[in-house]
């Protein structure tokens, strides 16, 4: 039983798996068939049975009706009956749009399609669709290839997938296969038929649990040809497909597929439209989260595709957020080695900003990290040498100790290989700082103390 829009629904269940997108057809399980001693009114119009007001079972609902309100017959494909049988009032609409989704008229598939997906807008429609097989027609009418029942279908399912209490019955039903498939299958022109699949698919991937079943069912290659396309269609495939790529085991998929999805990316993040730069850079850093080699993918592919990410620090964004990841997205791609000759622009850019938004402490932090990463390698400690003053400024003396570790990293790696210079600079302006920090990072007092007494005794015999 599900709870939703305060009403108790017992969705229909089928006969064999539940998934019916991956079978042609599909046979709803018979209801309960209602005793006649168990009844003694209508459950529609209330009046009581009698010698002249008989007792109807509906075949569909299995309940007891009299006969004003169980008058009908339909043909009940889905039930495994194909001569007309007497249904109710209440059962009716519904049961005859399923019905005529196994007829092989597009008239009736049409009617079919246009019928359910105008009910499960209504509360008290919804109902009925859950309970008499309308969610599985919905699933299988997503497999026809016509422009008008694959819009239909996607926004049906795009609207049951907004109720969170029916995510698991329309994953379990094949709702993600169906919304991947009509997504795999719209023209260019069917703008709105993608926004709907899109979405539900973007509903689902809000969740754990569903997105690694979105994953399974296919979301991703049509996630990734949308991204190609402009427009709001764009826009909600790059947002989607971030929430997609927090899960690691998705990296190779999108980095190393055929549809240039990189270069794709990579040309949205100089976007004028900031909410596109937001969601492109956000998908990109959390690809750079993956290997070293991806890391390198993705500089290789900025610097072979126009220098998109250089461009988009230029643009000097308002949207602080754009910038956030910007400086996340440069951070992480910092501690790939062999990418080290094709940042250099950035690290320039990143010793500038550290400057520019010194006062914004969500993006600093991310600043603090990059030049923590890049002073990892010898041959960026010349350029970052004339910005230890703002390094120990603005970071080394921070009150926030996740921007002082970074600086204190950083500067160990300068005094490694510009030991004098370094040393010079701290005893100008930052020695307490760098001896204060090291003793407040946990750890570190006592790693010098082994790290010391790996070269010296901490016993020894008299001389």
């Amino acid at each position: 039983m599900i709870r939703l829009e305060d009403q108790d629904i017992i969705p229909a269940t089928v006969e064999g798996a539940a998934d019916v997108f991956s079978v042609e057809n599909f046979i709803i399980a018979k209801a309960r068939w209602v005793n006649d001693e168990e009844v003694s009114v209508c459950l529609l119009c209330g009046h009581k049975f009698n010698q002249l007001r008989r007792k109807h079972h509906c075949r569909q609902c299995g309940k007891i009706l009299c006969s004003k309100c169980c008058k009908d017959k339909v043909p009940l494909p889905q039930l495994g009956l194909s001569e007309p049988e007497r249904i109710c009032d209440y059962c009716k609409p519904v049961t005859e749009l399923v019905t005529k989704s196994w007829s092989p008229s597009p008239t009736f598939l049409t009617e079919a399609a246009i019928g359910l997906q105008e009910m499960v807008r209504d509360p008290a429609g919804i109902k009925k669709v859950l309970e008499l097989g309308g969610l599985q027609t919905l699933v299988l009418l997503a497999k026809q290839d016509h422009t008008k029942i694959r819009a239909c279908a996607a926004s049906g399912l795009h609207t049951l997938s907004t109720h969170a209490p029916l995510h698991r019955l329309l994953a379990e039903a094949g709702a993600i296969k169906a919304v991947c498939s009509i997504l795999s299958s719209a023209k260019e022109d069917e703008e709105q038929t993608v926004l709907d699949g899109i979405g539900a698919l973007t509903i689902f991937c809000k969740s754990a649990e569903l997105k690694t079943k979105a994953m399974q069912d296919g979301a991703l290659q049509p996630l990734l040809s949308m991204c190609s396309r402009s427009g709001a269609v764009a826009l909600m495939a790059v947002s989607t497909l971030s929430l997609i790529v927090e899960d690691p085991r998705t990296h190779t998929a999108v980095i190393e597929n055929e549809r240039s999805t990189l270069p794709s990316l990579l040309a949205l993040t100089a976007s004028k439209d900031e909410q596109m730069q937001e969601v492109s850079i956000k998908t990109l850093a959390h690809l750079s989260m993956g290997s070293d080699w991806h890391r390198h993918r993705i500089v290789q592919e900025d610097f072979t595709s126009g220098r998109s990410l250089l461009q988009a620090v230029k643009n000097k964004p308002k949207n602080l957020q754009v910038v956030s990841n910007i400086m996340c997205l440069i951070a992480n791609l910092a501690t790939s080695e062999q990418s080290q000759s094709a940042l250099q622009e950035l690290l320039d850019k990143t010793c500038q900003l550290l400057v520019t938004y010194a006062d914004y402490s969500h993006i600093v932090v991310h600043i603090a990290r990059a030049l923590a990463n890049f002073a990892k390698f010898r041959q960026n400690a010349v350029k970052l040498m004339p910005c230890i003053h703002q390094i120990t400024l603005h970071c080394l003396k921070s009150t926030d100790d996740a921007i002082t570790f970074q600086a204190i990293r950083c500067i160990l790696s300068l005094l490694s290989y510009c030991t004098d210079e370094t040393t010079s600079a701290l005893m100008s302006d930052g020695a307490s700082e760098m001896l204060g920090g090291l003793t407040n990072v946990p750890g570190v007092m006592e790693a010098m103390q082994a790290a010391i007494l790996q070269n010296i005794p901490e016993h020894a015999r008299p001389m």
